[in-house]
């Protein structure tokens, strides 16, 4: 998991060979964990095939290459990963990469998915963000008002 952070952190910094031999190295490590293992299901922090196709999502967008995150999103099966917020992340990093390849419908079906996965993950900040640009991209998608006030509440005081 550590080289998967690494890589994501390179592609971050715009270093793509850096986080091409990260990323690499831990598929490596994968692997070999899957091979030693076989059949045993990985805990929700361990390396797998599944993360490391997850962060090959956002590594490729990061360093601008939609249409190579995006073959990734195609490959991954969001059900295979640990925990709802995996799920949650697999979600956010394709509607990411739809959002700057300019597809804003097949977006915001993915943050409907980030809502249905993991409800609070669709109250972050970021994930805020993308909804704020998909309504204002396209304000007349069915649902799409709806969804950002019901991920978007107001604020509560409390005294």
């Amino acid at each position: 998991m550590v080289a998967l952070s690494a890589a994501y952190t390179a592609a971050q910094a715009r270093m793509p060979s850096m986080a091409g031999e990260f990323a690499d190295r831990a598929e490596q490590s994968t692997a070999r964990l899957t091979h030693a293992v076989a059949g045993a299901r990985v805990p929700a922090g361990e390396l797998s095939p599944a993360q490391c196709v997850l962060y090959r999502v956002g590594i490729h967008r990061e360093l601008g290459d939609v249409d190579k995150a995006l073959a990734y999103a195609v490959r991954l099966d969001p059900a295979v990963l640990p925990t709802p917020e995996r799920r949650a992340r697999a979600a956010t990093d394709t509607a990411r990469a739809l959002l700057a390849a300019g597809d804003v419908p097949a977006a915001f079906d993915q943050l409907q998915r980030v809502e249905r996965a993991a409800p609070q993950e669709a109250r972050r900040p970021s994930v805020r963000a993308l909804t704020a640009d998909v309504a204002a991209r396209r304000p007349d998608l069915p649902g799409v008002r709806a969804f950002a006030r019901r991920t978007a509440p107001p604020l509560r005081l409390t005294t």
